[in-house]
């Protein structure tokens, strides 16, 4: 189960940005989204539309261990305004199926979805 504040920043009307670091062969990759474009699944998943992300899945068929920063400036953290949190889980690239074809409803411009099973959530202000 995702935890409370995870899902306050994901629901906030103030969108804020979101880094998906995958781990190849080589050396890590970063890239980048929205919290909005994010739909929570299933009480632990995440559904996120891509377009390219193809150092992404690429990784992820070498090492599908994921690690997202995942902040809003204006939710409230431990001490101030603004919080951030790392999570991390497993990822998967999906090209068909439901859950594509919802998101491909919202987002026109996706070719798959990254999945990510989330197996922990670290508050980090």
């Amino acid at each position: 189960m995702l935890n409370e504040k995870l899902l306050e920043i994901l629901s906030h009307e103030t969108d804020g940005a979101v880094t998906i670091v995958s781990q190849g062969e080589m050396e890590a990759h970063l890239v980048n989204t929205w919290n909005s474009y994010i739909e929570v699944v299933d009480g632990d998943r995440l559904l996120i539309p891509i377009a390219g992300f193809k150092k992404t899945e690429d990784n992820l068929s070498y090492n599908n261990r994921l690690q997202l920063s995942i902040c809003n400036r204006e939710v409230d953290g431990y001490q101030f305004k603004g919080t951030g949190l790392i999570v991390e889980g497993k990822g998967e690239i999906l090209n068909e199926g439901a859950e594509f074809d919802l998101m491909k409803e919202k987002f026109p411009w996706i070719r798959g979805i990254l999945s990510v099973e989330v197996e922990s959530v670290k508050q980090t202000l």
